[in-house]
């Protein structure tokens, strides 16, 4: 799985590791890389540093992640995000953003896709965001990128159903991590941006990354075997307003 060294990413690997799934992480962050490799819980855990906008070495890590015994789930969690409008993005904001949350999907996809084919029921999952299925103010380019990512995941799931891979999005809203935190401070006013965020879940709170890792082992797993192109929305009722 990328980006299962913090946040989300790191819930959903803990919880698949405590469900008996040896995982590979694949993150550019060694210290909370090496860090998380280490608390997971049983064993045949392994971390690999990647920076995802390397689509080459991205198909290289898949590669290298399913020689050992196969592939039966690969998760796409890492995400990163920059402030802004289009006028007010570079060029190169707007790609760097783009290349992590959804290029590298698709890159992971192709990579995984084969390996996935020859594991009996082997499951995709592309965690997207609310914000991919509604607009926000000021996020142009992470908005549109996982907006991206929830229909390429329709796509493969079209693509793919016949070889036996499911391919599913899972769509967080607000949750309480360190990447949510940053976007909050880079406001300039993160108290504000904070209540701001908070007001709009009906249930009064943020999400927590256990709550969003236990609906992605649901996804990743034999109970969801006829569950495939589904756009699972975990977000406290943000969307249904």
């Amino acid at each position: 799985m990328t980006g299962g060294a913090a946040g989300i990413g790191r819930a959903i690997a803990e919880r698949l590791a405590l469900e008996g799934a040896a995982v590979t992480i694949l993150d550019r962050d060694p210290e909370n890389l090496r860090e998380t490799v280490r608390a997971l819980p049983g064993d045949g855990h392994h971390g690999r540093l990647l920076d995802l906008a390397d689509g080459a070495a991205t198909r290289e890590a898949v590669a290298e992640a399913a020689a050992p015994g196969g592939l039966d789930v690969l998760v796409h969690s890492a995400a990163t995000s920059v402030g802004g409008t289009a006028p007010e993005l570079t060029a190169h904001q707007w790609a760097s953003v783009l290349s992590v949350n959804l290029t590298a999907a698709f890159h992971l996809a192709a990579a995984a896709i084969p390996h996935l084919a020859r594991a009996e029921g082997g499951a995709l999952l592309l965690i997207a965001s609310q914000l991919g299925l509604v607009g926000t103010r000021g996020s142009v380019a992470y908005t549109a990128s996982k907006g991206g990512v929830v229909n390429l995941t329709r796509s493969l799931a079209l693509d793919h159903a016949g070889e036996g891979v499911r391919v599913n999005c899972l769509c967080p809203g607000p949750t309480d991590t360190p990447f949510l935190r940053r976007s909050f401070e880079r406001t300039g006013n993160a108290d504000s941006a904070r209540a701001a965020a908070l007001g709009r879940v009906p249930l009064g709170r943020f999400g927590q990354p256990e709550e969003i890792a236990a609906a992605a082992a649901f996804l990743c797993s034999s109970d969801a075997s006829f569950i495939t192109g589904a756009t699972l929305v975990v977000d406290g009722g943000y969307i249904a307003q």
